[in-house]
């Protein structure tokens, strides 16, 4: 049973939050917060840490239910992007397309991620968000959001390619022509996985930091290094998700592709490509919550 001390504290520290625009709330590592980190004080109960991936997935499809508004924001999105997809938009200038893309893009990569970890964040410690709040806190972290993105992108690229330049510059000092000794395909495949191990490895390292930017409102950097230390405690369960992810991703978008194999259905891919791409875009707005739920758990437990 909670006590009900736990409640003037944080009122007060809502109404402290209220002073900065921002009372969504925020959840640090216990190392970066003042006073106790314990889960009581924080008020987030032992059934949220414990919690498996099914189970965050479950759980993040009831917390749909609860606020509409998140499947109506990214309804409207994927709407957008449907009619981007079809001779809708042709009455519009190429560059007016051009921009309607990259909004959208950005919006659903990015703000409704924001939005929904916002979201995640307050239901999780009893202190449920609105939506301007929600939105509120999205808009104030979409510079260091983007930040996080960039510097992610940056590292992802580029380290991998400064680890496999020694195989390159090795290659080149070698008499004759390698390639030609060992065959183009040896040889393509021993440079993509040079280059693919670190650059997945980065990339599953680096895959929390859009949530401890928004909920833990951590700077760029700071989000990589908790992003880091989250994916070195829940390696199985991150494992977990990233074969999820997969076999949804084929059982998505495989039956687009399988009729194109056959003749008669001709009609049949054009729907499917349809129904799966948005399907699909409506599941990883699941994910986001998942995601979120376990950034909390990383960092709170």
């Amino acid at each position: 049973m909670r006590e009900h001390t736990d409640a003037p504290v944080r009122r007060a520290s809502t109404a402290a939050d209220q002073t900065t625009c921002d009372v969504a709330p925020t959840i640090k590592a216990r190392d970066d917060i003042d006073g106790c980190g314990c889960l009581e004080c924080r008020n987030i109960e032992t059934t949220t840490i414990n919690r498996t991936v099914l189970d965050a997935l479950v759980w993040s499809v009831r917390l749909f239910r609860s606020y509409p508004s998140i499947v109506v924001f990214a309804g409207v999105i994927i709407l957008i992007n449907r009619l981007l997809e079809t001779d809708a938009v042709t009455v519009l200038p190429t560059p007016a397309v051009g921009v309607v893309e990259a909004v959208t893009a950005f919006a659903f990569i990015i703000s409704i991620r924001a939005y929904v970890g916002t979201i995640v964040a307050g239901e999780l410690t009893g202190d449920p968000v609105t939506i301007r709040e929600g939105l509120r806190r999205s808009i104030a972290r979409t510079p260091a959001l983007v930040g996080v993105v960039l510097l992610v992108v940056f590292s992802v690229m580029t380290i991998p390619f400064f680890l496999s330049l020694p195989l390159f510059v090795l290659v080149g000092v070698i008499p004759g022509n390698p390639v030609e000794m060992v065959g183009f395909p040896v040889a393509a495949a021993v440079g993509g996985i040079v280059f693919a191990v670190p650059f997945l490895l980065l990339l599953f390292k680096f895959w929390f930091a859009p949530e401890a930017c928004v909920i833990g409102k951590y700077g760029p950097i700071e989000s990589l290094w908790v992003s880091w230390r989250i994916t070195t405690n829940y390696r199985g369960k991150f494992l977990l998700i990233l074969v999820i992810v997969v076999g949804s991703a084929l059982s998505l978008y495989l039956p687009t592709v399988l009729p194109e194999l056959g003749t008669g259905l001709a009609l049949v891919p054009p729907a499917l490509d349809v129904i799966s791409s948005s399907i699909g875009e409506l599941l990883s707005i699941v994910w986001a919550s998942a995601y979120a739920h376990i950034y909390v758990q990383g960092v709170v437990s």
